[in-house]
């Protein structure tokens, strides 16, 4: 009586601290890149609120979420369903966010030194400097 309880308990420890990710959960380093994106989005999207209080808040970001989803090729739901399977994993969801967390101070950093670009960013020559401020005569 007490081999298979010794038996399934120890079955039950290997799976639960198994690292392998189920079919139909996003890989770390995609939920990352995501995870990444939605916070640069939510930020942005606030400071647009900030500036023109007609925008509402929850559809200005289902709007951008939906855009990052098609980004990288997933659906909310599959977001949903891998987001619920790391927040259930506190030790993947950990590596998850400083992963998140470092690729956010790198570029604050990059912003800051003035090293940030955006030549390797598709779309990114309509957010190239200009040297005439708007309204001025040139």
């Amino acid at each position: 009586m007490r081999a298979p309880l010794v038996f399934l308990c120890v079955l039950f420890f290997s799976v639960s601290c198994s690292n392998k990710i189920p079919k139909g959960i996003m890989p770390p380093e995609k939920m990352q890149a995501v995870v990444t994106d939605i916070l640069i989005a939510d930020v942005l999207n606030n400071e647009r609120i900030l500036k023109d209080t007609a925008l509402k808040l929850p559809v200005e970001n289902a709007s951008y979420f939906q855009k990052i989803f098609q980004l990288h090729h997933i659906s909310k739901k599959e977001f949903d369903r891998s987001y619920t399977f790391y927040l259930k994993r506190p030790d993947l969801f950990r590596v998850i966010s400083d992963s998140v967390n470092a690729v956010l101070n790198r570029r604050n950093d990059n912003l800051i030194k003035g090293t940030d670009t955006l030549k390797n960013r598709p779309h990114g020559d309509y957010l190239k400097k200009t040297s005439r401020l708007p309204g001025s005569q040139q």
